[in-house]
């Protein structure tokens, strides 16, 4: 429960209605009831204030005429995330360490821990201070992860990995397998490339449910700080994702691809090996990208990506098509009546 006042300080916003009114819940704009706050996230929202019920709506600039509480915010969104937090956020509490715990020699536990059933650590393994295992987590030998960790349910974290502070895995997520190489010998049988590298996750990284991140084969791979990835996510060997970079799901990145700084990778994008994407590009959805891409670009259509503004021209040309061709039959038609032969490329009425 916060009252209004208290609420704009936390989430920036300037207050236009009462200070004392008091929101316990966070909630949508369609459903949100007396007690509640929520945003508007564009204009139509704003044009519908006071059809909301909610006691206060963030919006992005003053609605005349509204009845609600408004609080003021450069991004209604952004203030929106702060008031969730504000709002329902839970303030851990360790739950202890429980006594089927599997945990190899010299290995190394932090205070305040919250370790479930069925977990198992290897050898020579560092966790940190306020960790949070869930059941069924494996962590490998030689292992490392930061204070305020959260790893969920059946999450397998091969050996030597290093997982920094306040990063969170969700459940059915694979950090370290080996990464996908493989030679051909003289008979054509394939041979392992031994995969040598590590994984790294840097502070404050999110990995969603089921995602899968490679070793890599010398090097690391490794995410940055701040990179964000849903569901369903293949990052392969050697990849390097840059700080702050979020990626949608059932995207994958070839081995040896680096993705820089504060990008933006959509849905089902794909990548070849070794490619670069500069820093702040973004990526449209199921788009295959297949060379470099320069920083702040942005990348659309499907294999190979394009400029996003060139592929909108040309996929717009292409929808257009049959009707062309139909026309272009149509002026051939008049040309072939005319007396011009198209194929010897000369007038038949002259001769």
């Amino acid at each position: 429960m916060q009252t209004l006042a208290q609420l704009a300080q936390i989430i920036k916003a300037d207050l236009i209605g009462d200070p004392q009114a008091v929101v316990r819940r966070a909630q949508s704009f369609e459903q949100a009831e007396a007690g509640d706050i929520t945003f508007a996230a564009d204009a139509a929202y704003r044009a519908r204030v006071n059809a909301c019920r909610a006691t206060a709506i963030i919006v992005a600039e003053a609605v005349p005429g509204a009845t609600a509480n408004l609080l003021i915010a450069r991004s209604p969104k952004l203030a929106f995330a702060r008031a969730i937090h504000a709002l329902h956020a839970v303030a851990y509490q360790p739950l202890g360490v429980s006594g089927d715990l599997v945990v190899g020699e010299g290995t190394a536990l932090g205070e305040d821990l919250s370790i479930h059933a069925r977990v198992s650590i290897g050898k020579n393994c560092l966790i940190g201070d306020r960790v949070t295992l869930h059941p069924g987590v494996v962590i490998g030998d030689d292992s490392h992860v930061g204070d305020d960790a959260v790893i969920y349910a059946n999450v397998a974290i091969y050996e030597r990995t290093e997982i920094g502070s306040r990063v969170i895995i969700h459940a059915g997520a694979v950090i370290g397998a080996e990464g996908f190489g493989f030679v051909p010998d003289e008979e054509g049988r394939q041979v392992k490339l031994l995969q040598l590298g590590r994984v790294r996750i840097e502070d404050d990284c999110e990995i969603g449910a089921n995602c899968t991140i490679d070793r890599g084969g010398f090097a690391d791979t490794v995410l940055r700080r701040g990179v964000k990835l849903d569901n369903l996510i293949q990052v392969g060997h050697n990849c390097e994702l840059g700080e702050d970079t979020v990626v949608a799901a059932q995207t994958g990145f070839s081995g040896g691809a680096k993705i820089g700084r504060g990008c933006v990778i959509a849905g089902q994008v794909g990548t070849i090996e070794h490619v670069i994407i500069g820093d702040g590009a973004t990526i449209t959805a199921r788009a295959g990208i297949t060379k470099n891409v320069r920083a702040g670009a942005l990348m659309g259509g499907m294999i190979p990506a394009q400029e996003y503004n060139a592929w909108r021209r040309r996929h717009a040309l292409y929808s257009r098509l049959p009707e062309l061709a139909d026309r272009i039959k149509q002026l051939e038609a008049i040309i072939r009546d005319a007396g011009f032969d198209l194929e010897a490329g000369h007038d038949l009425s002259a001769e």
